[in-house]
Formats: C-alpha cells, structure tokens, sequence
C-alpha cells in the first residue's frame, strides 16, 4: 500500500496554502511538499509522512463512544490491519479523536495514526505514517524476551494473551493474529525504543493533542 493511500482514509476536502484555515507550524525534523492531491504533506528527516487534510464530515464528533471505536476498528479492518489504541478529547473549544492502527507489509510493520480535530473552521484530520526499515520485530523479540524472563509469560494462554485481539473489543477474533495490538505496542516501551516507527507516531499525535488544546486563535503552533 502506498503512503499516499495511507493518508487518506476518508471523504476530505482540500487544505490547501490559499484555503480559509491556514495552519502555521514549525515542524522539526519535518519537510513540507507541494500539496498533494488536497492534502498538505510534511516528509519527516526518518521517513515518516505527515499529512492535513480538510473533512467534509463531523461525524466523529456527534457519534458515541462506542460508535467512534467501531468506527476506527473499521478504518484499520478495511485495510486489513489491527486497531492499537484509542482516546477522546472533550475541550471546550476543541473536540478531538486520536487512534492508532497498524498493518503488515512483508516482515514489516507500518503503524498509522489519526488526530481528527475540531476547530473553528470545520474539522481537520492530521494523518501520520511510519514503517519499520531494515531489520523489523525488534521492539516485539526484546519486550517478549523481556516477561519470559520476568516469568510474566508463564503458560500457554499468557503467550496467547499477548496477541490480544483488539485493546477494546475481546470478541473481535476475526482480527489477523499478526496485526493485533502486541503487548509490545503498549506505549510504555516507546522510551525504550525512540526511533521506532510506532514510538515516532505517538510522539507527533502527542504533540498534536497539545496544539488541539493550547492553540491560539491564528492555528500557530510548534511540534519539537
């Protein structure tokens, strides 16, 4: 699958540098592109791309809490890879939804991250892509060798247990064994590994969460 079907996952409209909403950020690290078909799109110095695109839909901010999680289990099923987490942001001036899926190509895992935002000038969609390069599954080798050690796998059903099916639906059994949310995707290992895709896509959701809550009027902001 290619970045830019990575990118866009839904019905959006453009965000272009003439549009209404204009967002000025200091991206470090990150390079910004000529837009792409309506999107604006940043390259990051590792490989990661970056986009922000315009949608033509609130939905995310009127459905329910269970909606929202369906509809992000949706997003990751449909292209064939596995919900990893989810949170909600309930701001009096910025409602937000940021989810995490990832997906298998080859011996390498590509990790997706979405941070839908609602401003003054409609909602807005940041997407972010990265992938593993050159040697893959270290970050999944080192945590498991880490709970055998630590006897935290024991039996049989411990192993099972660390493929679980999805972090918020446990009867969502159809999911690919390979693409499930891995206990070594939980976010208390990113600082073990800063360099690994999946850590890198936290860190820039992260620091969009806090754009979303501190921004000011004029959309300026700064992502270290």
């Amino acid at each position: 699958m290619s970045w830019r079907k990575r990118l866009w996952p839904f019905s959006k409209t453009p965000v272009l540098p003439d549009a209404v909403f204009q967002v000025h950020f200091s991206l470090t690290g990150w390079t910004e592109q000529p837009p792409d078909g309506g999107m604006r799109i940043w390259h990051g110095a590792n490989g990661g791309v970056l986009s922000l695109a315009e949608m033509d839909s609130g939905f995310w901010f009127s459905a329910s809490e269970s909606e929202i999680r369906d509809m992000a289990r949706q997003v990751a099923g449909d292209r064939q890879g596995g919900l990893i987490e989810l949170k909600t942001f309930h701001r009096a001036n910025n409602n937000a939804v940021r989810f995490i899926y990832k997906q298998l190509q080859g011996l390498a895992y590509f990790f997706t991250g979405m941070f839908i935002v609602r401003t003054a000038d409609g909602p807005v969609m940041w997407t972010i892509a990265d992938g593993e390069r050159g040697a893959t599954g270290l970050r999944e080798a080192v945590v498991t060798g880490r709970l055998i050690k630590s006897a935290a796998l024991k039996t049989r059903e411990d192993i099972e247990n660390f493929l679980a099916p999805d972090p918020y639906d446990v009867a969502s059994l159809g999911v690919d064994s390979r693409v499930r949310c891995f206990a070594s995707d939980n976010e208390q290992y990113d600082p073990l590994f800063p360099d690994h895709p999946l850590s890198n896509v936290r860190r820039v959701l992260d620091d969009l969460c806090t754009w979303a809550q501190f921004s000011t009027p004029t959309h300026e902001g700064t992502i270290q």
